[in-house]
């Protein structure tokens, strides 16, 4: 699997290099960036579709269970083309969107403001910068989830140390995901993609509880 953040150079990452409970997570996080980046194709969602209740993708008795069968559920009954509209409307918009994947807005209020910067020179320290072709900041949801797969299964072994992608996590993206999540849900103009923020805060705050219980 390899992954391209937007707003930072291309990422490799390695699932067979570590623990299969990594590579889950690295998967996890891999999904929600492609989900955010740029709306599904009917591929992709027919592929979704099918894993609804097999029990190597989750517990389905556990709150990540529900929302990943009810989001494959979504899958199962979308149409790509609708999808499509939902995302540009929702996400891109005409002036504001109406839902903003971005955590400088969430942090301070304002795109492109101090927590952007705070970013930048937290991805210097990690060897990353922002790519002259990538029209998205480094704060976008989906660079942020392709940063932590790669902390969690890139190439570099020591960036897969677990208090780096907990330093990562908590700064960068458990202020703000749950506000994410739930405009999504509050949304006037989602429909599919209620689904997909039910399954983001799902995940996310399993990585939050794991992040926490392991804090020193």
């Amino acid at each position: 699997m390899s992954a391209s953040t937007p707003g930072t150079t291309p990422i490799a990452v390695d699932l067979a290099a570590v623990a299969p409970e990594d590579a889950a997570r690295a998967r996890w996080y891999g999904l929600f960036a492609s989900l955010f980046r740029a709306p599904p194709t009917a591929g992709w969602l027919a592929a979704i579709a099918t894993s609804a209740g097999r029990a190597d993708c989750v517990d389905d008795d556990r709150p990540l269970g529900y929302a990943w069968n009810d989001f494959a559920g979504a899958c199962a009954q979308a149409d790509a083309g609708a999808v499509r509209e939902e995302f540009d409307t929702a996400f891109l918009g005409v002036g504001k969107a109406d839902v903003i994947p971005y955590a400088s807005y969430h942090l301070s209020g304002f795109l492109n403001d101090r927590p952007l910067i705070e970013l930048r020179g937290h991805l210097a320290q990690l060897g990353l910068a922002r790519r002259a072709d990538i029209g998205e900041t480094e704060d976008h949801l989906s660079a942020l989830c392709e940063t932590m797969a790669w902390l969690i299964a890139g190439d570099a072994g020591q960036l897969r140390d677990f208090a780096t992608q907990r330093a990562f996590f908590s700064r960068f993206l458990a202020p703000w995901y749950d506000a994410f999540a739930e405009t999504i849900e509050h949304s006037g103009v989602t429909d599919f993609y209620k689904h997909a923020g039910r399954l983001l805060r799902e995940f996310l705050a399993i990585e939050r509880q794991g992040f926490e219980f392991d804090s020193p």
